[in-house]
């Protein structure tokens, strides 16, 4: 991006050349985030997502999920709208508790000031546990 200012009859002006700049937000681990075979209605499995600024300075306004019937969800509400630094990151806890015996997937989904939404996969199993000794039967 490329401001000039000037002065003229209208008292000093600033023009905006090109678009503003924004960083890239990575989110890690990279690829799908597994959270492998849960008992149904038995303990969540929780996982651990990294945010990171990579260029200039990103603000992240809104971190969400998406998934079939609410299996996967944030663990707690990140502190959102937020401005990273270049190189800072966020963590952000996501659980997985399945309902029944089946696959799941889902989308942990972060959107930025500058209107970019970047996206990670999310994917479980639900499985019987008849001992309710919360291990998947075998």
């Amino acid at each position: 991006m490329l401001l000039l200012v000037a002065c003229g009859s209208l008292g000093l002006q600033t023009i905006q050349l090109g678009a503003p700049t924004e960083g890239r937000v990575t989110i890690s681990p990279a690829g799908t985030v597994h959270f492998g075979k849960v008992p149904q209605h038995g303990r969540p499995e929780m996982e651990e997502v990294t945010i990171t600024v990579s260029g200039d300075a990103v603000r992240i306004e809104e971190i969400w999920v998406e998934s079939r019937g609410g299996v996967f969800e944030l663990l707690s509400q990140p502190p959102v709208p937020k401005l990273l630094e270049e190189g800072a990151s966020m963590g952000v806890k996501v659980r997985f508790q399945p309902t029944s015996v089946a696959d799941y997937t889902g989308t942990l989904l972060v959107s930025t000031q500058g209107g970019v939404v970047v996206e990670r996969d999310l994917k479980g199993e639900g499985c019987r546990d008849s001992n309710r000794d919360d291990e998947c039967d075998r």
